[in-house]
């Protein structure tokens, strides 16, 4: 939001539930923001105070993102006449009831675009969930390339009290299932005796932290791995990082692998969703399958025994993620996207 060209958008941000770990960032964003404090699912009230809010602030377009706000966007825009809506779909929706899929495809009619995050959402949504392909556009996710920048490995391995000559893995995402942790503990135990000297920075919280301490526990790992919880500047975990790993069952386009690779840190990665888009084998990281545990014990010994000639690796994955993967380029394609979807609302509303 602190990029939209303000000289043309003047821009409002809408939570439909309470304050969570974010509200502070948006409101020191100079971002008016506004908090519906809704149950656990926007409910008929919710649509009420959304399209009330909308025809208050006199809204002209709605980007909505995740699936709740997509559905109660599309409603109350409805509801308030507003003239461009867009909704984001950023994953598959094999974790919701299929209930949540219909209801997807019946609303879709409100809004005049979906914005999927990587090609294969794309070709999810529309072959799969039922999505018009007319409907749909891909705008790749962007990163912070100031705030994500390369700095001194060795220093920054110091910085955890890890020595240089260990071989630091960084996993960054939130610990649930979809994520696929238990698959890297296991091939990290798989994988342990060839690389003696090895750490894992665990960077990240959430429903599954107690059973995946108590499996690194079981596997013996007590020394290697540390759970570091929700970190603020996970910029500073994948510096100290030599290898990135991401091993998920499912994904849209990870924000975590597009973080590591802004930093120049070569990534492992499973061949889900947008991963396979950004991981380049070879020249970026590794693709292996997901739930595949000696493939993955299998790229952490590789990526182990070439660890210290990696720094022409990490310069080009840094070229390769600011050329393509800029925060910037990905807010000016947002931006011209709702001008073309503004000017054809007007054109639409005045030949009526």
């Amino acid at each position: 939001m602190r990029r939209l060209n303000r000289a043309i958008f003047d821009s409002l941000i809408v939570s439909l539930r309470g304050r969570g770990p974010l509200s502070s960032a948006a409101e020191r964003s100079g971002v008016e923001t506004i908090h519906l404090s809704m149950g656990r699912r926007p409910g008929p009230l919710t649509l009420v105070r959304l399209a009330k809010l909308f025809r208050r602030k006199n809204v002209g377009i709605v980007h909505s993102y995740l699936y709740d706000a997509s559905i109660a966007c599309r409603l109350a825009g409805r509801l308030s006449n507003v003239p461009v809506v867009l909704t984001s779909t950023r994953a598959p929706l094999d974790y919701l009831p299929r209930v949540a899929w219909w209801l997807d495809r019946a609303t879709v009619r409100w809004c005049q675009r979906v914005i999927a995050v990587s090609k294969h959402t794309a070709e999810v949504a529309a072959r799969i969930e039922g999505i018009p392909r007319e409907k749909i556009v891909v705008i790749p996710n962007g990163v912070d390339l100031e705030r994500f920048k390369p700095r001194d490995l060795y220093q920054s391995k110091r910085l955890f009290g890890i020595d240089e000559d260990s071989f630091v893995i960084a996993s960054v995402g939130r610990l649930s299932q979809e994520k696929g942790h238990r698959h890297l503990f296991e091939a990290l135990a798989a994988a342990r005796p060839s690389i003696p000297k090895v750490t894992c920075l665990m960077a990240g919280d959430g429903p599954l932290r107690d059973t995946l301490v108590a499996q690194v526990r079981a596997l013996g790992l007590e020394k290697v791995c540390r759970f570091l919880g929700d970190v603020a500047d996970v910029e500073s975990v994948l510096a100290a990082a030599d290898v990135m790993v991401l091993p998920s069952i499912f994904e849209g386009m990870p924000n975590a692998l597009l973080e590591a690779m802004a930093m120049g840190c070569p990534v492992i990665a499973t061949a889900v969703g947008g991963s396979k888009e950004l991981v380049r084998p070879g020249e970026t990281g590794l693709l292996v399958p997901p739930r595949d545990t000696a493939s993955l014990a299998s790229a952490l010994e590789q990526f182990a025994l070439s660890f210290r000639d990696h720094g022409g690796m990490r310069r080009r994955i840094r070229d390769i993620a600011a050329a393509s993967y800029g925060i910037d380029s990905m807010v000016r394609s947002l931006e011209q996207l709702y001008l073309d979807q503004w000017n054809s609302a007007s054109t639409q509303s005045g030949s009526r």
